[in-house]
């Protein structure tokens, strides 16, 4: 067999780079949308336009249910107020007591933002020292556990 002229060689190596470069972008980007971002809310709640709306998952129907029907207790019973873009996954995280977290969607205020993921969260109120934010507070901490750190920030 005949030496391959050098040039050659070198374009058959750049092949092979740029075919390795490819299928590690593809891995990558495969990657990218297997996992959700490590900021992105994995149950979200907001409170405005006279209705609730449920965003994010949660592990099973019974807690979808809960949450649904405690927001629509909130509105009066009114259910076609509640917006339920609840997924149903039982990988979601645990919600160990939903009858807290159901508490705090009647607790609620227009403007009110809660926005939960695995060991944290954050609820948005008009005012976070007074008697309702800590109350709600404490209905957070029974509903997700202690082991999650739910902190009350001022809307802006």
């Amino acid at each position: 067999m005949k030496n391959r002229p050098p040039i050659i060689n070198v374009a058959l190596l750049l092949v092979l780079a740029l075919a390795a470069a490819a299928g590690a972008a593809w891995a990558y980007a495969t990657a990218l949308r297997a996992a959700p971002p490590a900021n992105t809310a994995m149950l979200e709640i907001r409170w405005h336009g006279n209705g609730i709306i449920l965003q994010g998952a949660v592990r099973d129907v019974a807690t979808q249910h809960a949450l649904v029907e405690g927001a629509a207790a909130r509105l009066g019973g009114e259910a076609d107020q509640v917006v339920d873009w609840l997924d149903i996954t039982p990988a979601a995280l645990p919600v160990p007591d939903v009858a807290a977290l159901a508490a705090v969607l009647q607790l609620g205020q227009e403007g009110w933002h809660l926005q939960r993921r695995a060991d944290d969260g954050w609820l948005a109120v008009q005012s976070p020292g007074d008697a309702r934010s800590a109350q709600t507070s404490e209905l957070l901490k029974r509903a997700f556990g202690r082991g999650v750190t739910i902190r009350l920030i001022a809307l802006p």
